[in-house]
């Protein structure tokens, strides 16, 4: 009995402190949960903002800018740091001075004063180019995905870093502008390792198109590289099998093509004529081989 009652007094005397230290952990709980919450989302405002800034100046071409949101210490998995990169930028509106883009932001994670952004970007300009004598049209087109690095230094971020995921460009005159060409490569490949790079062409019956593909390590400045020209078969598709560097550098599986058509001039004399060209390219990441990993049966 007497045990019962001690029980019973000692249940009475610690229930209110246990009750008032649960209560006050809650409270403490929820208090810095609703900072923490209320934190991430400026956080997350300030980012996105970052990107909306972003999109502004690389639509206005403001190289200054653009360049103001950038960490002197950026560097991207090309191996590009912040002065050749912009470099880069500036030669590309210089050669397409229309050039738009847009960003969908997919995903943030941010952790303190570090911050990872995965993105869709979308690409689109024109070109005036000059072909025996005559001016003609080109189109730009480029979609990518990839992940930007940030960082907070003093209340505000830069980007320090990006990883490119997939890209797939196309430059197209003439009649390719209104032609499905497809290039079809692995997105990821092992240094040194042969894969296949495929073009589809949906053209009409009366086009003789030739092409060639082959690849294009990622360098500045850009080499364009110079393969042999064959006629594409009936089946309107090309394929070859292309052996990837060894040079620690990412590559473009790469494909450029010539349209000619026959025009009639009188009743049993026809002209054939240059109708159109086609670049398009895909990303191909290159893993280099990694001699320190060893494995013992």
């Amino acid at each position: 009995m007497k045990k019962i009652v001690l029980l019973l007094i000692l249940g009475a005397l610690v229930a209110p402190f246990t009750l008032q230290k649960s209560e006050a952990s809650l409270i403490s709980d929820r208090s810095y949960r609703a900072e923490m919450n209320k934190e991430n989302r400026q956080e997350l405002k300030q980012v996105k903002n970052l990107f909306k800034i972003h999109e502004t100046y690389a639509n206005n071409h403001d190289i200054k800018g653009l360049g103001s949101l950038y960490s002197d210490k950026y560097m991207n998995s090309d191996g590009f740091g912040k002065e050749v990169y912009f470099k880069s930028i500036k030669d590309t509106w210089d050669s397409c001075k229309d050039l738009t883009y847009q960003t969908k932001i997919i995903s943030t994670n941010i952790s303190g004063d570090y911050a990872s952004v995965s993105v869709e970007e979308t690409a689109n300009g024109t070109i005036t180019d000059i072909l025996d004598s005559n001016p003609i049209a080109g189109e730009l087109h480029s979609k990518s995905t990839g992940i930007y690095y940030l960082e907070k230094v003093n209340d505000k971020w830069f980007i320090v870093g990006e990883t490119a995921l997939t890209d797939e460009s196309s430059l197209l005159y003439g009649d390719a502008r209104f032609m499905n060409i497809e290039i079809q490569a692995p997105n990821q490949v092992s240094a040194g390792d042969v894969y296949t790079t495929t073009v589809k062409v949906d053209g009409d019956s009366d086009m003789f198109i030739i092409g060639a593909i082959d690849r294009d390590p990622v360098t500045y400045p850009a080499n364009t590289p110079k393969s042999e020209l064959r006629a594409m078969p009936q089946s309107q598709t090309l394929e070859r099998l292309l052996k990837a560097n060894t040079d620690n550098l990412n590559e473009y599986a790469v494909a450029s093509l010539a349209i000619s058509k026959a025009k009639n001039v009188q009743d049993t004399t026809f002209r054939v004529y240059l109708a159109g060209l086609a670049c398009v390219m895909k990303r191909v990441n290159v893993i280099p081989k990694n001699n320190f990993v060893k494995v013992e049966d």
